[in-house]
């Protein structure tokens, strides 16, 4: 790794720091006796125990040995405050000595509401990688305001990290978790306590974080990336703890305590637009932490760059949340998220932060924008007034837009519209698009448009080839039960197919091996679905629909109907993998940008009936090397594989007859979804 910079020490300052006194006892396996001999240590003989369903088994395991006085496992997220003094009464109605927690962030959060209002001494006992269980900061909500504050009495008097209770933390709620507990590390390098001790803290936990989370998603069951990401997030926690809350907490407070959003997937959506919006001011620290997080190249003088790639290539990596829209987030929201923002974030943040500049900041984070679009609305601290006040125009303009659709009498097309637009002005601010390259784009859609015919649809290449006509069915086509994936619809369908009885060829003469499929069509109670319509097309072997030649020629489509016992059977051909059209300017961007405009081997299906949601998908081939070297409308999914079974000549047909070529056969079973899903 090749990290140059010319300073990368921390500079000697003036400041006072403090430690904060706790125990913290690690071993993995040995929670149980560690919490036992720590409640001894305390004196303690009737305790409270707060923990949730999946942590009933070490709460057994504590009872056998040290019988509490009170099990508690109502816990909410943030902590509502009707619930901290429900908690408290019932704690003094037992006569409680010592409180344990034993969970992740909220259920550490409820306890310490506990200490602060009753004093009880308080032990954790932590199964995520939250870091709360490291600070004396505590948090409650009431009126959709989260209040935060510091006190002595909620610091847990000792912190039990066992990495076995984290094993079964599934690996997308460890990966959220793990980037709360880094957000803790970057919002201490700039918070308002901030100093060499715990910046250093702070850059050991992101680097050891970093190594654990990596390892994590690549084994869920390494139990030594779970034991480095305990390691790592109670550093984060000492950090935090003695840095205090900076710009990333308090956004992330107000979103949580106002919108009731998932507290660790909003921390780790929201990270990288924060490091995004301040890196620049502190470029010291942003190499410092680039290194942290493995960043290799050279920092020097691109250290806010580097710092943001190295954090986009973790996230990467482990597959991170994206948007604030995933977890309830809506535009609607913004506005008040930056005002309530606004009045908390600390005045030694090294950004001031304005409406204009956290509202480009929470709505980039709402749609998962490319965080530099955050930098492009701050400024380089090095920029001058002018560079602001561009920056300001580029938004403005953005809002005058979004606004001329305030009056449409269709506000779904107005609400599709303004996303549009978000997003479009967004790529241009970020890539700095020249207009040269804007008039390039233009004239390839002018050029899609004007290729395209009746029989050849050039946009809706492009969209198969963006990935926009799977995403479509993605979103259209949610998971239900078993039934059948979807996927694209592709450029060739044809109306007035003709139709077909059970067991008729498809083929129409077309060159191609012959292939048997047979299925039956059922929906999810598993019901045979009778005369359900089943439109099937393909391309013969030289890659060509017959819709793609101009002498009308009818060949390899068809349409059937599945008997009373939902079962379909017909005679086709052997799907082979072939190019789409790329002879016009679909063809020429893919050939720009290095991708194969091949199809995996495949054979369309659309399969309808009354009550039930229509099916647009296709079979892939089993062994076809093009589905390792992938199919340029992504279309694939593994579901949809089947085996094609070759036969040799003259070995008698699946319905009797005799060929004197080879021929294939396949099986493929069609599960409906209802209609209503």
């Amino acid at each position: 790794m090749s990290i140059q910079r010319s300073d990368s020490a921390p500079r000697p300052t003036v400041f006072e720091h403090t430690t904060l006194g706790q125990r913290v006892l690690f071993g993995s396996g040995k929670a149980a006796e560690h919490l036992v001999a720590e409640l001894d240590r305390l004196g303690a003989t009737r305790p409270m125990i707060i923990a949730g369903e999946h942590e009933a088994e070490l709460v057994r395991q504590v009872a056998e040995r040290a019988q509490p006085a009170l099990t508690w496992n109502d816990v909410v997220q943030h902590v509502p405050v009707e619930l901290a003094e429900r908690a408290r009464d019932a704690a003094r109605e037992a006569d409680v000595d010592a409180l344990v927690t034993v969970g992740g962030g909220s259920t550490t959060g409820l306890g310490k509401a506990i200490a602060l209002m009753s004093g009880l001494p308080l032990l954790a006992v932590p199964t995520t990688y939250a870091g709360s269980e490291a600070t004396s900061m505590w948090g409650m909500t009431e009126d959709r305001t989260k209040s935060t504050g510091l006190d002595p009495k909620v610091l847990p008097e000792a912190v039990i990290y066992d990495a076995e209770l984290s094993r079964s933390l599934p690996v997308g709620l460890s990966v959220a978790s793990g980037l709360n507990g880094l957000a803790h590390c970057v919002d201490s390098l700039w918070a308002p306590k901030a100093d060499p001790i715990n910046q250093a803290h702070a850059l050991e936990g992101a680097r050891a974080l970093a190594i654990a989370l990596r390892g994590i998603v690549k084994d869920p069951e390494d139990m030594h990336a779970r034991e480095q990401a305990l390691y790592g997030c109670y550093l984060s926690a000492l950090s935090f703890a003695s840095a205090g809350s900076g710009i990333h907490h308090k956004i992330a407070h107000v979103l949580g305590g106002t919108f009731n959003l998932p507290h660790a997937e909003t921390h780790a959506t929201v990270l990288p637009y924060v490091l995004a919006f301040n890196a620049p001011a502190v470029p010291e620290l942003a190499g410092r932490l680039a290194a942290a997080l493995g960043y290799e190249g050279t920092v020097a003088g691109g250290e806010a760059r580097a710092a943001n790639d190295a954090l986009a290539a973790l996230r990467k990596d482990l597959d991170a949340p994206r948007a604030l829209s995933d977890v309830g987030f809506t535009e609607e929201d913004v506005t008040e998220a930056v005002e309530r923002s606004l009045k908390a974030i600390p005045e030694s943040n090294p950004v001031t932060p304005t409406t204009e500049n956290l509202t480009v900041l929470l709505r980039a984070a709402l749609q998962g924008e490319n965080p530099s679009v955050v930098t492009a609305a701050t400024g380089d601290a090095s920029d001058s007034t002018e560079s602001e006040e561009q920056c300001q125009r580029e938004a403005q303009l953005t809002e005058q837009v979004l606004a001329s659709f305030d009056e449409s009498p269709d506000q779904r097309l107005a609400e599709v519209l303004r996303s549009v637009v978000t997003h479009a002005h967004a790529v241009v601010r970020e890539t700095r698009l020249t207009e040269d390259e804007w008039n390039a784009a233009i004239k390839f859609l002018t050029d899609a448009g004007n290729i395209t015919t009746d029989t050849r649809q050039e946009f809706v290449l492009l969209s198969d080839v963006l990935g926009i006509s799977m995403q479509t069915i993605a979103v259209n086509n949610q998971a239900y039960e078993d039934a059948t994936e979807a996927t694209v619809f592709g450029p060739f369908f044809a109306q007035d197919a003709p139709r077909i009885d059970q067991g008729e060829d498809i083929a129409g003469g077309a060159p191609g091996q012959p292939c048997w499929v047979e299925g039956t069509v059922k929906d999810t109670d598993g019901n045979p679905v009778a005369g359900a319509r089943i439109e099937v097309w393909e391309a013969d072997d030289e890659g060509l629909y017959d819709v793609q030649h101009t002498d009308g020629r009818v060949y390899g489509r068809a349409w059937l109907e599945s008997d009373n016992d939902g079962t379909f059977r017909f005679w086709g051909l052997t799907p082979t993998p072939y190019p789409i059209p790329h002879d016009g300017p679909v063809g020429k961007m893919l050939q720009s940008t290095g991708r194969s405009p091949y199809r995996a081997a495949h054979l369309h299906f659309m399969v309808s009936a009354p009550g039930q949601r229509t099916l647009v998908t296709h079979i892939f081939v089993e062994g076809d090397p093009q589905l390792e070297a992938g199919d340029s409308v992504f279309g694939v999914k593994d579901s949809l594989i089947k085996t094609f079974e070759t036969h040799d000549a003259n070995e008698p047909t699946t319905d009797g007859r005799r060929l004197d070529e080879s021929w294939a056969s396949t099986r493929f079973d069609v599960v409906l979804a209802p209609e209503d899903v």
